[in-house]
Parts: C-alpha cells; structure tokens; sequence
C-alpha cells in the first residue's frame, strides 16, 4: 500500500520535497532549474525553504518539472477520515 502524499505546511517543507525529489532524478538544481525556466538562486533558495514569497505559477512550473502534482485537499475531510 502505497504511502499518503506529504502534506506541506512550510516553506521548508515545500523545499525539502522538492529537493528530494530533484535528488530522485537525477537533476541538478541548475539543470532543474533551467527545465522549469526559473533562475538557480530561485531553485537553491526554494529548496533551502528561504523563499517565502513564490508564485503559484513558478511553483507549479517547479513541480510539474519533477513529475508532481499540486492537491487541494480540506483539512475538515482529512480529520473526519472522509475525501480520500
């Protein structure tokens, strides 16, 4: 059975999935970068959850990149046990 997806509360957290998931694959944070068309600093300083100002446009670049998705999920649903 597989795993939930992670749930991301942070900047931190956003940066620690992406930088794991780049480490997957195989990329570098310029290559990964110059795929999802944003600059190093932006990537590096993702990953290292010191941006805390990214647009959701540029984060779904990022993530698209390494093959992820975005969810919106209800945290009521989540704490009933429904929506899943």
């Amino acid at each position: 059975m597989a795993l939930p997806p992670p749930i991301v509360n942070t900047t931190e957290e956003f940066g620690a999935i992406i930088r794991a998931e780049r480490r997957v694959r195989g990329l570098t944070q310029t290559h990964a970068a110059e795929l999802a068309g944003v600059s190093y600093r932006l990537w590096n300083e993702t990953e290292r959850g010191k941006r805390t100002q990214l647009g959701l446009d540029t984060a779904l670049r990022m993530l698209q990149t390494l093959g992820l998705d975005l969810r919106i999920e209800s945290r009521a649903q989540r704490v009933s046990g429904g929506g899943r």
